[in-house]
């Protein structure tokens, strides 16, 4: 072989490695670049495709570090995050201020398109803002510089990837085709992360906003529904379902609904319904409703029709529903509690006029008028008193006694024996207060308490009835060591409550007694008359 020769076959194989070189590079960026579409592809989250272009266009260009800046307006004008970064601990930047909108980074932020450069310190746009002049001191070394703006399909800048590496002339046309496709596809990818994101973040919103409305729902007690118009398909919240007496794991149809209100209300009920469909009007109404246990409860239930957009009628009712079983009781017993109040007070007012009556009656004076009526009237006073703490549901017998002659100085000289206490209804309670305060008035002006040494004994029992007779309340009041007593020569307005009034409230037998040793005071009151 002649040298000549030689040198061909050394040249040829000299060509063969470099191909084989070249074409074992472009394998491998062939690798690479379907290994980053692949990452693009997997749907990964913003930063994480961000990371994965970056380290993409790192291995692709054979850069010694690049970094992605997102594009952002702060309230002061223009400003660029670094978003990721390759080649380089994010601690090379962190001593530094983001790039501003210079000569050398505005063509990338704006999206006027590439920058490269085999020595960005010799390009005429290098250095010439204030105050560094170039890249400050410690900033990592860049002489070869490639800037590729990510602009969406619409125009819009997301950001800018930029590539570096301390020796001149280390990106070529190919790296920044390459750069510009990557570019796009990073573009692309962006955009969809961001809508996925954004659908989440709206659908996370929907969630967040639809367990507040259930918790909001839930606390109030209100259950929810909808119907649809045209096929009366029924659809009930748990809470809903309980409303009408129903479990949650129960189907509950538009029919179920209907035939669980009670007949008198049904076509109220079912013409409200119609009524709201037809015209879109305000769906309001209560009704009594009867569950499967048997029980009445009562519903309040809310909705409204949604009109289609060509008018062509409702489609759908939406609305909640409210127990209000305990407010409507309430209100009965309330309106029950009212009509008492005004029974009793028609009979204050006529037991008023009584008193009145009998007393101008019996007294011969203006003064002696004033004293007996504001007695009495204060008497019944004191016995309404009573019953008020009591809530109206009527007093003991001996809370009777003590509540009476509270006001009475000589209270101490009365004594009591009996058996056992007995609840009196609120009627007997009225009657046996003013018996007792005209015993005790009586005793205090002209009986035993009207003397010094003078006492007043008060027994009770209850005793069996014979056999045509129901038990009754036998109950004595006894005064002694008062001055002789006389039998009046007319009868006043106290013998004629005792012997006339309890006979007419409580069917009483009294007997009045007026001996030597004192007024003695006979009553027997049926059990049935006194009882609550």
């Amino acid at each position: 072989m002649s040298r000549a020769e030689g040198d061909e076959v050394e040249d040829l194989l000299a060509r063969l490695g470099a191909a084989e070189e070249a074409l074992a590079e472009e394998v491998r960026r062939s690798r690479a670049l379907n290994r980053i579409a692949e990452a693009i592809g997997a749907g990964h989250d913003a930063e994480t495709l961000v990371q994965t272009v970056v380290d993409g266009g790192v291995e692709l260009t054979g850069a010694q570090f690049g970094a992605f800046f997102y594009n952002i307006v702060a309230p002061d004008g223009e400003s660029y995050t670094l978003y990721s970064l390759s080649g380089a601990p994010r601690s090379a930047f962190e001593g530094f201020p983001m790039p501003r909108n210079t000569a050398v980074f505005a063509p990338t932020f704006k999206g006027e398109g590439v920058v490269r450069s085999d020595d960005i310190t010799q390009d005429s746009r290098y250095g010439r803002n204030a105050p560094r002049r170039g890249m400050p001191e410690g900033h990592l070394p860049v002489r070869s510089y490639l800037a590729v703006p990510v602009i969406t399909r619409e125009g819009a800048v997301l950001g800018g990837l930029f590539f570096g590496h301390p020796q001149v002339g280390r990106f070529g046309a190919r790296a920044e085709s390459l750069m510009v496709g990557l570019a796009a596809q990073a573009a692309v990818a962006i955009e969809s992360v961001r809508a996925r994101e954004a659908a989440h973040a709206e659908l996370a919103q929907r969630r967040d906003a639809e367990e507040r409305l259930k918790f909001a729902l839930d606390s109030g007690r209100l259950g929810s529904w909808e119907l649809d118009v045209e096929t009366r398909a029924y659809l009930a919240s748990d809470i809903c379902k309980a409303n009408y007496g129903r479990r949650s794991d129960e189907d509950f149809t538009f029919d179920d609904l209907v035939a669980s209100v009670h007949p008198g209300d049904r076509d109220r009920m079912t013409a409200a319904i119609e009524d709201a469909i037809r015209h879109g009007a305000e769906y309001d109404i209560e009704y009594r409703v009867r569950a499967p246990v048997g029980e009445t409860r009562w519903v309040h239930a809310r909705g409204r029709a949604a009109q289609t957009a060509d008018h062509g009628g409702a489609r759908r009712m939406a609305g909640v529903s409210l127990d209000v079983t305990e407010r409507k009781r309430a209100e009965e017993r309330q309106k029950l509690l009212v009509n008492e109040l005004n029974h009793r007070v028609k009979n204050t007012l006529v037991s008023v006029q009584s008193i009145a009556s009998q007393t101008l009656r019996t007294t011969e004076t203006p003064e002696a008028f004033r004293d007996a009526f504001e007695g009495r009237i204060m008497a019944l006073s004191h016995t309404h008193d009573l019953l008020t703490q009591q809530n109206w549901e009527g007093a003991s017998l001996r809370e009777i006694f003590d509540f009476e002659l509270e006001a009475f100085a000589a209270r101490d000289r009365i004594g009591f024996d009996y058996d056992r206490d007995l609840q009196l209804s609120p009627k007997a309670t009225v009657a046996l207060g003013m018996a007792v305060h005209e015993l005790a008035t009586n005793a205090l002006k002209y009986g035993a308490l009207s003397v010094p040494g003078g006492e007043v004994r008060v027994v009770w029992a209850v005793e069996s009835g014979e056999t045509d007779e129901s038990p009754a309340l036998r109950l004595t009041w006894t005064e002694r060591g008062g001055p002789p007593v006389v039998a009046p020569t007319r009868q006043g307005f106290g013998a004629r409550l005792l012997e006339k009034g309890l006979a007419g409230e409580l069917s009483a037998q009294v007997s009045l007694a007026y001996d030597s040793l004192g007024l003695a005071c006979t009553m027997r009151l049926p059990i049935r008359a006194l009882e609550p």
